[in-house]
């Protein structure tokens, strides 16, 4: 079932307009490859493609689980997060776009 779940992804992977628009890199591109090769277990290569991918998924599932927990403290704790993978999808888009 996995197998099919990630030839499907593999045959309609969206195009990315930004970089088709202005030839660059897009703070997201890879996330699409990273996430097929997470799912085939090729964790290394998943970071080479799209650093972010890890901490997004562990920052929605710490999302997830202090809004169950319904901690007061929720929001902030995943905003200071999100800015933390939003600082590395950064540097990896400038990476990308300079080298």
């Amino acid at each position: 079932m996995l197998e099919n779940l990630i030839q499907w992804l593999q045959e309609h992977m969206f195009p990315c307009f930004y970089k088709q628009t202005f030839g660059i890199s897009c703070p997201m591109c890879g996330f699409q490859r990273s996430l097929i090769e997470l799912l085939k277990g090729n964790f290394m290569e998943s970071f080479l493609q799209f650093p972010a991918l890890l901490p997004l998924l562990l920052t929605s599932f710490i999302f997830i689980v202090l809004k169950l927990l319904k901690s007061p403290k929720a929001k902030v704790i995943v905003q200071v997060i999100l800015l933390f993978d939003l600082i590395i999808m950064i540097i990896t888009c400038l990476y990308k776009n300079i080298y």
